[in-house]
């Protein structure tokens, strides 16, 4: 037993919070968890492939560096906040997936301009258009489950108008995906 947590606290969590998750919060949490890590060790492997893609764009690298590494932490947090049951993560997650949701859609939308900005391998567009497809509508499940109502009576989230704060993390998150399009242009 830890010197960190009494043996009541233990038996509390594991009887009121560990066995009240639901299967798909766990799966959930270490998916992010798994994502947001490798985002980060990804991202200090390739600092110097990242400074340069950041220039190609037109983008200061600390900001650029920066937001990827928020991206990764924030995906991190929230996998670990769900696994405890915490209201913030609801909100984390559902932030998550709603921007990586707009993310993929406005990649869709500038598929054409992509291959000639970047130069290099010249795959198929239909390549891209299935790949981001994919992770859209893989995103947009995520969303659809954080909106349960097990899921939400879990996160004590049950009060919150669910499509609402869909919609408005959606259309904060566009206009965050269009900005930063905005920005490279």
């Amino acid at each position: 037993m830890s010197d960190l947590y009494t043996k009541k606290e233990v038996e509390d969590y594991v009887t009121n919070v560990a066995f009240e998750r639901p299967l798909g919060v766990s799966i959930s949490a270490i998916l992010l968890i798994f994502n947001g890590a490798l985002l980060l060790v990804t991202q200090l492997l390739t600092l110097n492939a990242l400074n340069e893609a950041s220039t190609l764009l037109g983008m200061c690298r600390g900001m650029f560096q920066g937001f990827i590494a928020l991206l990764g932490l924030a995906g991190t947090a929230a996998g670990i906040g769900m696994l405890f049951g915490k209201k913030w993560a609801w909100w984390l997650a559902l932030f998550y997936f709603t921007y990586e949701t707009m993310r993929y859609a406005c990649a869709i939308l500038f598929i054409p301009d992509i291959s000639p900005a970047l130069g290099g391998v010249q795959l198929s567009p239909a390549f891209y258009y299935i790949k981001y497809g994919m992770r859209i509508i893989w995103n947009l499940f995520f969303s659809l489950f954080m909106c349960r109502s097990t899921v939400t009576g879990f996160f004590q989230t049950s009060e919150i108008n669910k499509w609402r704060a869909c919609t408005a993390l959606f259309f904060i998150n566009g206009v965050m995906v269009g900005i930063g399009w905005w920005l490279t242009r």
